[in-house]
C-alpha cells in the first residue's frame, strides 16, 4: 500500500493530537507499526487514518485515493477498512455470533443469510468456532478480542486497523492474539497498527513509524529504525522498552 500524509494537524482543545504529520511510504510496505510513548499520537494517528477522526488541516492519500471530507463518501471510506480497538468494543447484548453478523447486515449491506455464513467462517478460523452463542461476558479478553478481530475482518477490508490491540490481555491471551494478527500478516493482509510490543513490530513490518507529542520522530525500515535509530529520543526509548 501506498500512504502519503501531508501536513496532518489534529488538536482537541490545547492538545495537539497530530502537529503537522508528513509521511510518504511506498507500495512494498504491507505492515506498518506505529511506536512511541503513550500520548504520542498513536491512536489518533490511525483513527484519522481510517476516516473516524477527520483532520483540522492537511491530506491522507492510500494508494493514490485523497481521504474525503464529506460525511457520505467518508462513509464509504470507513466501510473499506477493518477496526480493532483494545477494548473490545463487542455489543454486551449479542453473542459473538451475531456481533459480527451485525455490521455485515446494517453496515455492508449483506443478506442475513449470507452474514450468517461468513460470521461461522471467520469464526472458525480464529479458533472460536465453540463460543458463537456466548456473550462478551462469558468469554476471557482474549477471547472476546479473537471475536473483535474476526467482525474486523469479515468483509474482507482492503485495509486493517489495530490500535494496542493486546494492551488489555495477560501476557498468555496477548501471545495467542498475536500469533493471529501475525497469521494475517503472512496472507498478505494490509496492516497498520499501534502497539507497544517491540518485538511483534520488529519482526513483523515493513516500516515503523515512531510519534512523540503529536509528531512524526523517526520512520523507517523495522531494521533501521531498531538497530540504527537516527534520533536520540528514539534511541532512548528503545533503550528502555527493550532492556528486559
Amino acid at each position: 500500500m501506498s500512504i502519503e500524509i501531508r501536513g496532518l494537524t489534529k488538536h482537541y482543545g490545547a492538545t495537539r493530537a497530530a502537529d503537522g504529520i508528513d509521511l510518504v511510504l511506498g507500495d512494498s510496505v504491507q505492515v506498518l507499526a506505529l511506536i512511541g510513548p503513550s500520548g504520542g499520537g498513536k491512536s489518533t494517528l490511525l483513527r484519522l487514518v481510517g476516516g473516524l477522526e477527520r483532520p483540522d488541516e492537511g491530506a491522507i492519500r492510500i494508494d493514490g485515493a485523497e481521504m474525503p471530507r464529506d460525511e457520505e463518501s467518508l462513509r464509504r471510506w470507513r466501510r473499506q477498512n477493518g477496526f480493532l480497538f483494545q477494548s473490545f468494543n463487542l455489543f454486551p447484548h449479542l453473542t459473538a455470533l451475531e456481533n459480527i453478523i451485525l455490521p455485515l447486515v446494517e453496515v455492508h449491506g449483506w443478506k442475513r443469510g449470507e452474514a450468517d455464513a461468513r460470521a461461522r467462517e471467520v469464526v472458525a478460523r480464529f479458533g472460536m468456532g465453540t463460543h458463537l452463542e456466548k456473550h462478551p461476558a462469558q468469554l476471557s479478553g482474549g477471547q472476546q478480542q479473537r471475536i473483535a478481530l474476526a467482525r474486523a475482518m469479515a468483509h474482507e477490508p482492503s485495509l486493517l486497523l489495530l490500535d494496542e490491540p493486546t494492551s488489555a490481555l495477560d501476557p498468555e491471551m496477548k501471545a495467542e492474539v498475536l500469533d493471529l494478527i501475525e497469521e494475517l500478516c503472512q496472507a498478505g493482509q494490509r496492516i497498520i497498527l499501534s502497539t507497544h510490543e517491540m518485538g511483534f513490530a520488529r519482526g513483523s513490518a515493513d516500516a515503523v513509524v515512531f510519534l512523540g507529542a503529536g509528531q512524526l520522530v523517526e520512520s523507517g525500515s523495522a531494521a533501521d529504525l531498531f538497530d540504527r535509530p537516527r534520533s536520540a529520543t528514539v534511541e532512548a526509548f528503545l533503550s528502555k522498552v527493550m532492556k528486559w
